[in-house]
């Protein structure tokens, strides 16, 4: 769970996932608005950490869950961080995170404080420093304080010296030390600002990718669309099918005895006299039955695709003619999921195709600049992860040797997937052949998966183009020297 690539609003939301709670169930533990935690769900779909499944609608599961999420809400409410004086349920909020079987190990602390420990520290990367301490983001000076304070009153290591705490000392440390880290964020003017320049370039960006890259949401779209254009055709087959020939009345009979008499008799000469028919077996008749069935059937297949795709190209050029209005109006998004929706309902106009493609890249550009301010963010902060998946974010926009560098050097330093890591490199290096900072990069990845040899290759051409870089003539007496 913690390599997937989303943002600290969608570990956020994932941390608040149980198995049975509803998106309004969500939007009320978080305080998240509904809309914001459905685009959250769907893109943890999306990726195929959580499934979306059909609500239970039974009364006591109902009563259960309102019950949990008022003490949920009440819990986010709290200004302290306290553990509760009884024990809690066995659904805790990072139940999601973590194996559960972390609670098992022997060491002296209580149950309730290791879920504790555990519902923080597994969700550090998607907490903002304001949830963190529990504050709201218009908290002055001294809130800051006071609340700091009795947080770390419980995640402080020294409170718990000379207990035996196995792996939950690490992560009581780290906690501690991100507690530290938010107090001396927010109660420093400017390094408060740069931070919540951060979390609200954050906010918008996560915003507009949902928006253009919400599959869900575009397949609950199509799906709408899809059944529309069917209810349309039925309609508007209803409307021309043709009723049949008038039916024709006979005359009523004659009422005198007389005149019937006469009618009877010309009926009956009428009949004497006539040739009579070739009688036809009754195979012929089946297969004739059968054709006439079979022309009419072809024949209602046909008007009926016919009418879908009427139906079809008037979906299309309404969508036409809203990304039209929207590009008008400069929103781009708007229009380019318009367009979306055209191009997947003609997929073979490749004109409509094309106009995508251009403006989903334009927005794509311009997502990048701000996915490449939070990275640089998040990497001056340390937080290694978070500024990796931005810079890559922000490569689907603008493809540059510096994100493609940046966006290697922060696995590296995060400890994730090294052979991604030198795809990025190496595509650092293919952009610009001559820059060190790619090769350097590079090679530190080969050091770290035992390829010395590749490592030091990249050096020496890393040396070639730049003879005087102090940094790639320290890497190669390193590595000679048997020091890394």
């Amino acid at each position: 769970m913690r390599s997937l690539p989303i943002g600290p609003e969608e570990a956020f939301v994932l941390s608040r996932i149980d198995g049975r709670s509803e998106v309004a169930d969500i939007a009320a533990a978080t305080g998240l608005d509904t809309d914001t935690v459905r685009g959250a769900v769907n893109r943890l779909a999306e990726l195929g950490a959580v499934l979306i499944g059909a609500p239970e609608p039974e009364p006591e599961r109902l009563k259960e869950t309102n019950n949990r999420v008022v003490a949920e809400a009440a819990k986010m409410r709290r200004p302290a961080v306290e553990a509760p004086a009884e024990e809690r349920s066995t659904t805790h909020p990072a139940a999601a995170l973590y194996d559960p079987s972390e609670l098992d190990e022997e060491i002296e602390l209580d149950l309730t404080r290791k879920r504790m420990v555990l519902d923080q520290f597994y969700r550090l990367d998607s907490l903002s420093h304001y949830e963190l301490l529990e504050i709201e983001t218009d908290a002055d000076k001294k809130t800051i304080k006071n609340a700091y304070f009795r947080v770390v009153a419980i995640y402080h290591p020294d409170k718990y010296f000379g207990k035996k705490l196995g792996s939950f000392k690490e992560k009581l440390e780290l906690v501690f030390k991100r507690v530290t880290e938010a107090h001396d964020t927010l109660t420093r003017k400017k390094t408060r600002e740069e931070y919540d320049a951060y979390l609200s370039t954050r906010r918008q960006t996560s915003a507009l990718d949902r928006a253009m890259h919400g599959g869900q949401d575009h397949a609950a779209e199509l799906e709408r669309i899809r059944r529309q254009i069917e209810e349309q055709a039925r309609m508007e087959e209803r409307i021309v099918r043709p009723t049949g020939p008038p039916r024709v009345s006979r005359p009523p009979p004659p009422l005198d005895p007389e005149a019937r008499k006469k009618a009877l008799a010309r009926k009956l000469r009428a009949s004497s006299n006539a040739p009579k028919k070739a009688t036809v077996s009754d195979a012929e008749k089946t297969r004739t039955k059968v054709a006439a069935q079979e022309k009419i059937k072809g024949d209602f297949k046909r008007r009926h695709e016919e009418r879908m795709v009427t139906m079809s190209d008037r979906q299309i050029e309404k969508y036409i003619a809203a990304a039209d209005e929207a590009e008008k109006n400069r929103d781009k998004i708007s229009a380019a999921n318009a367009l979306r929706i055209a191009t997947t309902l003609a997929p073979d106009d490749e004109s409509l195709k094309q106009r995508y493609e251009s403006l989903h890249n334009d927005v794509n550009a311009e997502l990048a600049d701000s996915y490449f301010k939070a990275a640089e963010y998040e990497e001056r902060q340390r937080r290694f992860a978070e500024a990796a998946a931005s810079y890559q974010k922000a490569l689907r926009g603008r493809k540059t040797k510096r994100g493609y560098e940046r966006a290697a050097h922060c696995i590296l330093e995060a400890g994730g997937d090294l052979r991604e890591a030198a795809d990025l490199a190496k595509k650092a290096v293919g952009l610009s052949a001559d820059w060190p900072d790619a090769r350097i990069t590079l090679a530190r990845i080969y050091l770290s998966l035992d390829l010395r040899k590749s490592a030091l290759g990249e050096l020496e051409r890393a040396a070639k183009s730049a003879p005087k870089d102090d940094r790639v003539k320290d890497w190669v007496k390193r590595i000679k020297r048997g020091e890394v």
